[in-house]
């Protein structure tokens, strides 16, 4: 794990901080997962990585949550990390914010709805 660790360093990923504006878990977590599949991490160094680029208000919050699992629980997969992570960071309200923006997306004078069921 650590060789894998200096080889992330040098690749140099994105931090989350949790309590700069106009951070966006959803783009962190993406760039986690690109760099965990290129990489082909294990399940367990996965949410180690994750982690790892936690820092600040996030690193707080994933201590705590860490520490509040049942003694004996499973590793951390990364879909539990993103499922706790995005519920945290990225509340329904903003989620839902998001897929209205998207259905509101043009495509020249259609909407994005009204392209998609063009090609359906």
């Amino acid at each position: 794990m650590a060789s894998k660790l200096k080889d992330i360093v040098r690749i140099n990923p994105q931090v989350f901080l949790g309590s700069k504006v106009g951070e966006d878990p959803q783009e962190f977590l993406v760039e986690v997962y690109n760099i965990v599949d290129a990489m082909k991490f294990t399940s367990r160094e996965n949410t180690k990585l994750a982690s790892y680029q936690l820092k600040d208000v996030s690193q707080v919050w994933f201590t705590q949550w860490k520490a509040n699992r049942p003694v004996g629980a499973d590793i951390i997969a990364l879909k539990e990390f993103k499922e706790v992570f995005l519920g945290r960071f990225f509340p329904r309200e903003k989620r839902e914010d998001k897929v209205e923006e998207f259905i509101n997306l043009r495509q020249g004078n259609m909407s994005v709805q009204e392209y998609s069921l063009k090609f359906t």
